[in-house]
Parts: structure tokens; sequence; C-alpha cells
């Protein structure tokens, strides 16, 4: 039994008009790929404690772990379909082996569905996403959007949209959905993009503002920048060999260590712990409808979920926030 965690709040994710827990659930690193150690009771445990604690949010990829993240789903939510929204992507083509490369083939994505909805345990998901498509994706006629369109008729996909590589991908798609009545649900209802202290790129190109215009459902991802921004690493720290941020350099992690360091007015430990204060800054966006936290242990799970008390943090905060990013961390 954990500590006690006051009730989820939630959010109207876009003109789906479906209710979204803030904190979702980021389940790339469950997937076991280069995160370091991963043990498959604690990652079964987190996602049933999310559920517990009010998370309907579940958002993976077939690509995390190469099927892994999306079969742990299907196991932990196993007769409790009807009480999570699952969000899952295609686009990073690894079934034809290494390396892996972009496929947005229609066939593909037929296909992939198929084996995604095999290894979730279900005959739809609620919202598949295109996973970091290029730009010219968003002007090409036929195939990719029509296929998406025909998958939603079908009943296996609820909704579909896409997660741009970067922010400017992210407004391509804006742009491309703003051309006029015909081309306003053509690329979906959903939009995924990276958003945290370090990286506010995307509201500060106007995405949010944008999407939030177009009544599009938001999804913020990566908003403890690798889980830099929960305050367990300094410079100094050393991650395990099958952890990918043993691969950057100690240029790298002591100055995103500063980085972190200057933002620390921002927790209140241990009311706010830093983690928290991260999540509630994205929270204060009112166009994300919810931010897809990734967790590998039930007690991470519980730290994340009392982050929608924080949100929305003091204006003096956020604005202190965003001066230091606009100004490079003073760099």
């Amino acid at each position: 039994m954990g500590r006690y965690i006051s009730p989820m709040r939630y959010r109207r994710f876009g003109r789906t008009e479906m209710m979204v827990s803030e904190v979702g659930f980021g389940a790339l690193a469950i997937g076991g790929l280069r995160w370091g150690e991963v043990r498959e009771e604690d990652s079964l445990a987190a996602l049933r404690r999310a559920l517990d604690l009010g998370v309907n949010f579940f958002d993976t990829a077939d690509v995390y772990g190469r099927g892994r993240s999306e079969e742990l789903i299907g196991r932990a939510f196993a007769g409790r379909r009807a009480h999570v929204i699952i969000a899952t992507k295609v686009g990073l083509d690894f079934y034809a082996g290494e390396p892996v490369r972009s496929n947005f083939d229609p066939a593909h994505i037929r296909a992939a569905l198929e084996r995604s909805l095999s290894r979730l345990d279900t005959d739809y998901v609620d919202v598949y996403q295109l996973h970091n498509p290029p730009q010219k994706l968003a002007s090409a006629s036929g195939g990719v959007w029509e296929t998406l369109a025909d998958l939603k008729r079908e009943g296996k996909v609820r909704f579909f949209g896409v997660s741009a590589r970067t922010a400017n991908d992210a407004r391509a798609y804006l742009r491309a959905a703003a051309a006029g009545e015909g081309a306003s649900r053509r690329y979906g209802d959903t939009l995924q993009v990276a958003y945290n202290l370090l990286d506010q790129e995307a509201a500060a190109k106007g995405v949010f503002v944008e999407a939030f215009r177009r009544d599009w459902g938001v999804i913020a991802r990566v908003p403890l920048a690798s889980g830099m921004l929960s305050g367990r690493y300094t410079a100094n720290h050393r991650f395990a060999a099958t952890d990918f941020r043993a691969d950057w350099s100690r240029e790298r992690l002591a100055q995103t260590a500063r980085r972190v360091g200057m933002l620390g007015f921002l927790a209140r430990p241990p009311q706010r712990t830093p983690a928290q204060a991260a999540l509630a800054f994205v929270l204060s966006q009112e166009a994300v409808a919810t931010v897809i936290a990734g967790a590998k242990t039930a007690q991470q799970v519980e730290e994340n979920a009392l982050a929608c008390d924080e949100a929305p943090l003091p204006a003096e905060d956020l604005l202190r926030a965003e001066a230091l990013y606009e100004s490079g961390f003073g760099e």
C-alpha cells in the first residue's frame, strides 16, 4: 500500500472530447532498451499503480523495446481495458532489422497496427500517432492519411495524430491543418511534442497557441529531460553502460546539471520535489492536456502523480524559468 495521493485531475483532450489524466504515463523506459536496469515486475507494478492513482493515459510505441513496452501494457491491463486510454505510434520500422528506419508506407502502417493490437491485447487503440514523420509528409497526397482515416472508420483506431520530432515539425503540421476546411481533420486530432524546463521551444515557437486554437489534443513528452530534471543526477554521475545517457559527454552532463541547478528555486522540498516542479511547469501550459512522465517503479509513479497538485506554478516562477531559457541559461 502506497502513501495517500490526492485525487488525479483531468483535462479535455482537445476535440476528441476524451478526458485524460493531467499526469500520464510515458512507457519508453519500461521497454528496457538503453535505460539501464528495468525489471519486468517493477514495470508491471508501476503501470498498475498508475491506474490505481487515476492515471488513465498511457503512451507507448511499437519501437519501444521492440514491442516490449506494448506487451507490458497489454499484460498490466488485462481485464481493465475500458479504464485506460492507450496511445501508440508507428513509423520507426524495426521489423526489417537494424538500423531502425522511417517507414510510413500505408501497408506498413496497417501491418504494424495489427502487431501492436496483438501485443496490447486489444482490438483498438485510442490514439494512433505517426512517429517522427518528416515535414514533407504534411503535403503528401493520398496514402498515409487516407489509411489512417480508414482505420478510424474500421474501429481499429479511435483517433489519430502526429508525434512530432521537433517544434518546427509540429508547426508544419499545424500549418497544413489550417489550409482550409478540407485539411482541418486530415491530419487527425492530436499532437505530441517535447517540452520541459530545459527545452521550451514548443512554447517559444507558438506551437501551443496554435494547437489550442485548432483544438488539438496536446501531449507533452520528455518533461523530465530524460530524468535530468528529477534532481537525482549530478555532473559527476556515472550511468550504467546499458543506459543511453552513458554516451553523453562529460561536458554535456556538466552543462545540463548546471542548468538544472539554476532551476532549483522551483522545488519546495519536501512539499514539491524537483520532478514535481518540472511536471507542474509543463502543466502550467493551458494547451497541454496531459504530460507523459516516464516511470520504472511504483514509487516514481506516486511522485509524478502528485505534480498536478502543484500546477499551475506561481506566475513569478514561470516568468523566471522562461527568462532563464530565453537567456540560454546565461551561456
